[in-house]
């Protein structure tokens, strides 16, 4: 599938999707990988990531990988931002999902880079 941006063609599209092991994460990574996007699949525990891409796999997204992923330390982030810009060069989306049981919702931000910058949504569920 190509993408077009103004000038700009391009085969691929890379998209990070955090927290992505199961539920709706993984429902957002069969969705942007059937649709052509190569997507780096994150979760903290390194264990599940890897059973939700073999899972993956077996669907027949062979465009989806694993990166252990734990938003709150800082030295994961640095890790997956040097394996994104080593790999890919660049993120065009970015959907990180997480739930706050506390309060009872969850959110999915999207963002998605468009003309040298990212454009964000925000959308928030009550559990």
């Amino acid at each position: 599938m190509l993408w077009l941006t103004h000038d700009l063609v391009y085969t691929y599209r890379y998209a990070v999707v955090t927290g992505a092991n199961k539920g709706i994460g993984l429902e957002i990574v069969k969705q942007l990988a059937s649709l052509g996007v190569v997507v780096v699949l994150t979760a903290r525990n390194e264990t599940r990531g890897k059973d939700a891409i073999t899972k993956l796999h077996h669907l027949g997204l062979s465009n989806v990988m694993f990166h252990q992923l734990d938003v709150l330390d800082a030295l994961s982030i640095d890790s997956l931002a040097k394996f994104i810009q080593h790999k890919f060069g660049r993120l065009d989306i970015l959907v990180s999902f997480f739930i706050d049981l506390t309060l009872k919702f969850s959110i999915i931000i999207l963002s998605f880079y468009n003309d040298n910058f990212y454009e964000n949504s925000y959308i928030a569920v009550h559990l």
